[in-house]
């Protein structure tokens, strides 16, 4: 599948599922062990829910309305970020993208500090690991191919580098989207849940529209590249042999026109409430 667009210059077909395929594995680790208890996770001030005596899921999923109150008061999040010129330019490029990638993680450390602080919840670092196998990953199945996947019970955030992959960037603000989601006890009781897609997708969408909701001062031209992506995918033909897995990723992440939808929004609003996926009706993230 292509989609013809065009980055910075380069010139050439941009696979728009593999394009997914970079932020895909965020939850696959999460999803694949949804029923073994999670290593616990530092928060103050709010803490994850009790799985002492968990609640039966009802048959609407009124739990999933989660209102913790940094989605309630808070304006949009400074998303400034001074990444140097060589720097961005290798980080937008896909060469040598390890210290542009650092370089954003100070950022996005101090965005989410800065942002739960507000709502008295001390930040906690994550690990950043830029690897080049799947070996060196803190957690992973080794069974697929995956672009980042963040390890809640380890706080450890994980990308994969390879040569000439621009995407990175947005891979690893999906991923600290994740950390925030866990220390801040945004995602409030899903980790005390069976396996469910709704439920996935719901966080695979909300971490888009917060990747976006960081990035939208420091690279409002890729978030624009990533929003055109995902619509150019629309309606496309799928590439043979790749029906399978297609279908999986617009199961567990929405569709591409919800991805494209809830980026934007992000964009825009620069808030967390605005990236309430669990109270947003059926039809928006599908």
């Amino acid at each position: 599948m292509g989609t013809g667009l065009r980055r910075r210059g380069i010139v050439g077909w941009v696979p728009v599922v593999l394009i997914v395929l970079v932020i895909v594995a965020g939850a696959v680790y999460i999803i694949n062990n949804l029923e073994k208890p999670a290593e616990p996770v530092r928060a103050a001030a709010v803490p994850m829910a009790s799985t002492a005596s968990p609640t039966p899921t009802p048959t609407k999923p009124a739990w999933l309305r989660v209102s913790h109150k940094s989605y309630r008061g808070l304006g949009p999040m400074d998303a400034s970020c001074d990444l140097p010129g060589p720097l961005r330019d290798s980080l937008m490029l896909g060469t040598e993208p390890e210290p542009a990638l650092r370089a954003l993680a100070l950022c996005l450390d101090r965005m989410w500090a800065d942002t739960l602080a507000k709502v008295g919840v001390d930040y906690v670092k994550p690990e950043v690991r830029l690897v080049h196998t799947q070996e060196e990953a803190a957690c992973a199945s080794l069974a697929f191919e995956w672009g980042g996947i963040y390890c809640p019970g380890k706080n450890v955030i994980n990308v994969m580098i390879t040569d000439g992959d621009s995407t990175s960037w947005f891979t690893l603000a999906h991923e600290y989207a994740h950390h925030a989601q866990f220390i801040g006890a945004i995602t409030d009781r899903w980790m005390t849940r069976p396996r469910d897609d709704d439920i996935v997708r719901r966080s695979e969408l909300q971490a888009s529209c917060l990747a976006a909701v960081t990035l939208r001062t420091a690279l409002p031209e890729e978030l624009e590249f990533m929003r055109k992506a995902y619509t150019a995918a629309i309606g496309t033909k799928v590439e043979p042999g790749k029906a399978e897995e297609t279908a999986a990723i617009l199961r567990t992440h929405g569709s591409w026109a919800h991805n494209a939808a809830w980026i934007k929004r992000g964009e825009r609003q620069g808030t967390v409430a605005s990236c309430d996926t669990w109270v947003a009706p059926a039809r928006q993230v599908s």
